[in-house]
């Protein structure tokens, strides 16, 4: 059997391994859309109809129709993975319009030349709509590939219908595909350069997924603040081990077990999801807010003074006062303590600003609630503990075990 005999074989077999694994993908629930495998299970479709011949007609509008499915769902899955709106009418339209033209030149025309520089223009319009609707948002290195790959399939369809339409002498009929110049270089540039595409989309999904695990990891899902390990991990990100001077804060819901017991659990949790907001809307763009756990939340204020520190914290406790609790179902206010210490450019500065704002905000609950105490307001206590274990409460850690 020749190369080029064994040629005609390499795409199918190669596209539906794709396609198959993008379904498994799918189907584990790695992905979200399904239009990849569709994709590349109709492309292995189109040659396997392109190349092995029925009847030329059915085979010229059944590929075309196969082929521009494909880059439809290729662009599908370009929008999904990009989460920008999926452009259904316009591509839809184009669609609509490419099927009755396909039937004339096929079945009325029965011109190869004009049925196949329709279906490459077609599949290049509709994949480029895609890829020219998302190229902007792709920041990760995988996703400017993902782009580029497509670009690259974009860039074969035209260049290749161009110069087989308009730079050579090709047989019209349809019945002379299998045995083309054209159809070679289909499976030329299918081999050698377009399959660039399915493997940089599987790249681009297999890391996206990875990313959305992470963060999954790095989240409270109550509230969709990060927990004290995406706290410490976007700190990190950002600074590496030198944490610059600013302030480390700690919020604590005042009786929030009367919360829990006299309304119940749910009308706790949305007191919870209550003072994330708060702390979202106030501490902004301009620090780090977390859920540490419980009806406590941490926050870092890089650059920060205490003075500013303490406007802010004080911002949160009256703003969260005076939130609608009558849309929780609960007939009063409810309060929030704070304590917070300076972070010194130091090793391990950030803990010990905790364990300080820790001692801060105890003061702030034993010396009646519903305050915002600094760690210099006062001689952190050495010797006076609570009374009761009920009264204590460990310290808050910035990384567990230390």
């Amino acid at each position: 059997m020749g190369a080029s005999n064994l040629m005609v074989y390499v795409p199918p077999i190669l596209f539906n391994i794709v396609a198959l694994t993008f379904l498994c993908l799918w189907r584990a629930r790695v992905i979200s859309s399904w239009h990849w495998a569709a994709g590349f299970a109709q492309t292995a479709l189109g040659f396997v109809l392109s190349t092995f011949s029925t009847h030329p007609m059915f085979d010229a509008f059944s590929s075309g129709m196969v082929f521009i499915g494909a880059a439809y769902c290729y662009g599908s899955g370009l929008l999904s993975h990009f989460d920008v709106p999926n452009c259904r009418l316009a591509r839809r339209s184009l669609i609509a319009v490419y099927t009755p033209v396909l039937a004339y030149l096929v079945f009325v025309e029965q011109s190869l030349v004009w049925q196949l520089f329709l279906t490459d223009a077609a599949f290049a319009l509709l994949l480029g709509i895609a890829v020219v609707t998302v190229a902007l948002r792709a920041s990760r290195y995988i996703d400017i590939g993902l782009v580029a790959a497509s670009m690259i399939v974009v860039f074969d369809s035209v260049l290749r219908t161009v110069f087989f339409t308009f730079f050579t002498e090709s047989s019209n009929d349809l019945g002379d595909f299998a045995n083309s110049a054209y159809n070679l270089a289909v499976h030329v540039s299918t081999i050698t350069v377009c399959m660039i595409f399915p493997f940089t989309a599987l790249g681009a999904i297999a890391s996206a997924a990875i990313d959305s695990h992470r963060s999954d990891a790095e989240k409270d899902h109550l509230t969709t603040l990060p927990n004290r390990r995406g706290f410490e991990k976007a700190i990190e990100r950002k600074f590496g081990s030198n944490t610059p001077y600013g302030v480390a804060l700690i919020f604590d819901i005042d009786h929030f077990k009367q919360v829990n017991d006299t309304y119940g659990h749910a009308t706790g949790d949305r007191a919870i999801v209550m003072l994330a907001d708060v702390l979202r809307q106030t501490v902004g763009t301009s620090g780090y807010s977390a859920r540490a756990g419980g009806e406590e939340f941490i926050a870092y204020l890089p650059n920060a003074s205490l003075k500013a520190a303490m406007t802010i914290g004080n911002l949160v406790r009256v703003s969260f006062e005076h939130g609608d609790w009558a849309s929780l179902g609960i007939d009063r206010a409810f309060t929030v303590s704070c304590g917070l210490a300076a972070v010194l450019e130091e090793p391990q500065g950030l803990h010990r600003a905790f364990g300080l704002a820790d001692h801060a905000l105890y003061a702030a609950k034993s010396s009646g609630r519903n305050k915002v105490v600094s760690s210099q307001q006062f001689r952190t206590p050495t010797t006076t503990q609570p009374s009761t274990p009920q009264q204590r409460r460990p310290p808050t850690r910035l990384v567990a075990g230390q």
